[in-house]
């Protein structure tokens, strides 16, 4: 793969039923069941944040992420604070590490990290980035 391949927008919400079943009746996006985790949070990861997430695709494949904080400090918190919507951009990257070598020699801050079965991520926040967290995954193999 050449450059990075957009993977999802996530949004943060109050209430991720109530958001599904709005999308899905307006505009027809099923959506994958709801999964709870616990990501790290805060320096060398010592928080956790009790999160609710489910994905759903638009008819022409973007994919959606849904993100509503259960218990602990939200990841995004210092983008979104209360409100809902837009929180970060998912980039989809062949090598994380090398990527993530990239965003620090730039100056650009790592806010989050984490490891799931799926994949294994880092956030990034600067703020040239228009003002949302930008999220570099790599497919775990």
């Amino acid at each position: 793969m050449v450059g990075m391949r957009l993977l999802h927008f996530g949004f943060k919400v109050h209430d991720i039923e109530r958001t599904m079943q709005a999308y899905n009746e307006l505009f027809g996006i099923d959506w994958d069941p709801v999964a709870e985790f616990a990501l790290p949070r805060g320096d060398n990861n010592a928080q956790l944040s009790r999160t609710k997430v489910t994905h759903g695709k638009t008819g022409d494949g973007v994919e959606i992420e849904l993100v509503q904080y259960v218990e602990g400090p939200p990841v995004d918190d210092m983008v979104m604070g209360e409100r809902e919507g837009i929180s970060h951009v998912a980039f989809l990257v062949d090598d994380l590490a090398a990527e993530r070598a990239k965003a620090e020699a730039k100056g650009i801050a790592i806010v989050n990290e984490g490891t799931a079965p799926r994949a294994s991520w880092i956030f990034l926040h600067d703020h040239r980035l228009g003002g949302a967290l930008v999220q570099l995954v790599q497919l775990n193999k």
